[in-house]
């Protein structure tokens, strides 16, 4: 039998595009997925909301979108939750396995691995970091309202990436690495790698499917970039979880 695939990532990463290729070999993204007003994001609905769940139940204050990840924190939160009743989140994987294989991509998953590892068979899952071009990723961000400094952006993505391989390193895992750029420009090598890596047999008419815009360029060209400067400097007050003066 085929290994479930957990992708870990940041955000803003094209994550939901590799999630649906991925769920065309054969993988379960579950009974629902979130939803967006011009996306589906493949996250499992009830990954996202045990995940949210759980981040409440460990005291977790912060703003995610806007705390630099260290690997400080994030074993910090791992550690308040020892105490924890996990028997719902036990119940929830039960279910899923039912499903196997399955998928889940959800970015919230950077705070909470550590706590579904204690659950998860961790041998039987193949792992895929997904990170992006800063400046894509940077423009992209701002473009969603998300405003944040170039210097934020950058830190905040390596501070996440490095948690992520740090959690998988310790756990002895096995995983492979993309920039979302790297299926757009490198679409045929980047199959590649993800067919052999999970033993599976994408093909480029599979990516085409679920993968709407031109490949072999980036998504995000001259023109984004000056709107993403143009959001960024009306919402100046507001960068990197600032508060409006």
């Amino acid at each position: 039998m085929k290994k479930n695939v957990i992708i870990l990532t940041h955000g803003w990463t094209g994550s939901s595009a590799f999630t649906a290729l991925i769920a065309r070999a054969g993988y379960w993204p579950g009974d629902s997925t979130v939803e967006k007003v011009d996306y589906d994001t493949f996250e499992n609905t009830e990954l996202v909301t045990l995940n949210k769940q759980l981040l409440n139940e460990m005291g977790y204050q912060g703003d995610r979108d806007h705390d630099l990840m260290t690997e400080t924190l994030v074993s910090e939160l791992a550690d308040r939750a020892t105490s924890l009743d996990l028997q719902q989140y036990q119940s929830f994987i039960e279910r899923l396995n039912q499903h196997q294989p399955w998928i889940w991509k959800d970015p919230r998953l950077t705070l909470t691995i550590r706590i579904w590892a204690r659950l998860l068979d961790l041998d039987n899952i193949a792992f895929i970091i997904l990170t992006r071009d800063d400046e894509q990723s940077w423009i992209t961000s701002n473009q969603r309202r998300h405003i944040q400094s170039r210097n934020f952006t950058r830190k905040y993505n390596q501070g996440v990436t490095s948690t992520l391989r740090h959690f998988l390193q310790t756990h002895q895992q096995d995983f492979l690495e993309f920039q979302f750029e790297d299926l757009q420009l490198r679409p045929e090598a980047t199959l590649s790698r993800l067919n052999e890596f999970l033993e599976i047999s994408l093909s480029m008419d599979d990516l085409k499917a679920v993968y709407h815009k031109p490949l072999y360029e980036k998504s995000k060209g001259f023109k984004d970039k000056l709107e993403a400067f143009a959001i960024y400097l009306k919402n100046y007050r507001m960068r990197d979880g600032r508060q409006a003066c």
